[in-house]
C-alpha cells in the first residue's frame, strides 16, 4: 500500500498545495481493519495527528471505501471531519466496462484505445481471426477464432455497439483527463461530471425506436445511473462547501451566507469541538468580499492573497492511501 500526504505549504508570503509520497507499506491483512491498523501505525510513527486530517481519498475497492467496514468508514469513526472523496478516474473506470481482452483497470485511456483499434480496423481484425481458424493447429484456438469472427464481429448489434461505445468512451476519457489535472477543484469536478451526465441524457434521445428501447436505452440508462451513484459524494459536499465556490459566493444574501457558515461549522464538529467558528467565518468572508479582485484564477491564488495579508487563519492536511 502506498501512502501520500497532501497539505498546504506555507511560507512568509506564499502558499502552495503539495503532495509527498511517504513510502510503501507492507500489507498482510487487506481487510479494512488490517489496512487501517497499518495506516495508523505509520501516521503515528510520522507524528501526524488523525485529528488534523481534513480529507481522505481512495479508489472504489470495498475494503477502502466500504460504508461499514472500509478504511474510509473506520477513519470517519475516529475523525468525522476527514471527508472522503472517491478517486474520480477510478469511478469513471467502473461506470462503463466493455472490452474483448484484459485491460488495465486503472488506466481509462486503455479502454478508449482498445475500442478505437477495433472500430477502425474491424475488417482486418475479422480477416486475421479467419486466418487463425485456417492455419492454427490448435483446435480450441481455431474454434474460438471462428466464433469471434462469425458470431461477434459479424453481429449487427455488436457492430452498432462498437460505434456507440467509441463515442461514449471518448467523452468519458476527456473528463477523466480533466479530473487528473493539477488545478482541478471540487466545484470544477462537479461541473464536469454534470456536463458528462447531460451529454449521456442528450445522447439517449437520438436512437431509432426499436434499438432505442431494447438495447440503447438500457445501456445508456445504466451508465447515467452509475455516474450519478458513484459521484453522489460530490453532491453531498456541494451542500456543505458549495457556498464557498466562487460563482456561489459572489452575490450571496447575508442571511444565506450566515446560515451556510453555521451549516459548515456543524459539519466540521466532533466531540463538541469544531474546526471553525461560524460567526468568525461569516465576518471574514464579508471582509474578504471588500478585498476581492478579478486577479484570482484559482483557489491557490486566493490562499496566496490571504497569506500576504497575514490575517486569515489557514491549515489543512489531506491523507491518501492506495
Amino acid at each position: 500500500m502506498t501512502i501520500i500526504v497532501r497539505y498546504l505549504q506555507l511560507s512568509y508570503n506564499s502558499v502552495t498545495v503539495d503532495e509527498s509520497f511517504l513510502g510503501f507499506l507492507n500489507v498482510d491483512d487487506t481487510t479494512g481493519k488490517g489496512l487501517l491498523d497499518i495506516a495508523l501505525e505509520e501516521l503515528n510513527s510520522l507524528g501526524l495527528e488523525i485529528d488534523d486530517m481534513c480529507g481522505q481519498g481512495y479508489d472504489n475497492k470495498a475494503n477502502m471505501k466500504g460504508k461499514q467496514q472500509g478504511v474510509k468508514k473506520r477513519f470517519l469513526d475516529l475523525n468525522p471531519r476527514a471527508f472522503y472523496t472517491p478517486c474520480g478516474c477510478h469511478s469513471l473506470n467502473l461506470t462503463l466496462s466493455w472490452s474483448l481482452k484484459s485491460l488495465c483497470q486503472t488506466r481509462w485511456e486503455s479502454r478508449v484505445e482498445s475500442g478505437k483499434a477495433i472500430k477502425l480496423q474491424l475488417v482486418n481484425v475479422r480477416e486475421a481471426l479467419l486466418h487463425v481458424e485456417e492455419k492454427d493447429n490448435d483446435v480450441a484456438i481455431a474454434s474460438e477464432a471462428t466464433s469471434i469472427a462469425e458470431k461477434e464481429l459479424g453481429d449487427f448489434e455488436y457492430l452498432l455497439s462498437i460505434v456507440m461505445w467509441y463515442q461514449l468512451l471518448n467523452h468519458v476519457n476527456i473528463v477523466s483527463k480533466k479530473l487528473q489535472s493539477n488545478d482541478m477543484h471540487l466545484d470544477n469536478a462537479i461541473t464536469e461530471i454534470n456536463i458528462l451526465i447531460g451529454y449521456f441524457k442528450d445522447y439517449r434521445e437520438t436512437a431509432e425506436e426499436n434499438f432505442r428501447v431494447n438495447y440503447f436505452l438500457y445501456i445508456v440508462d445504466q451508465a447515467i445511473s452509475s455516474f450519478e451513484t458513484r459521484f453522489e459524494q460530490f453532491k453531498e459536499y456541494e451542500k456543505v462547501f458549495g457556498f464557498l465556490f466562487p460563482y456561489n459566493l459572489r452575490g450571496i444574501e447575508d442571511k444565506d451566507l450566515k446560515s451556510s457558515c453555521h451549516h459548515l461549522e456543524k459539519a466540521l464538529k466532533f466531540e463538541e469541538r469544531s474546526d471553525i467558528d461560524a460567526e468568525e467565518l461569516y465576518i471574514e468572508l464579508k471582509l474578504f468580499e471588500t478585498l476581492e479582485t478579478n486577479e484570482f484564477n484559482s483557489h491557490v491564488d486566493v490562499l496566496k492573497f490571504l497569506k500576504k495579508l497575514d490575517y486569515f487563519p489557514m491549515h489543512a492536511l489531506h491523507i491518501g492511501f492506495c
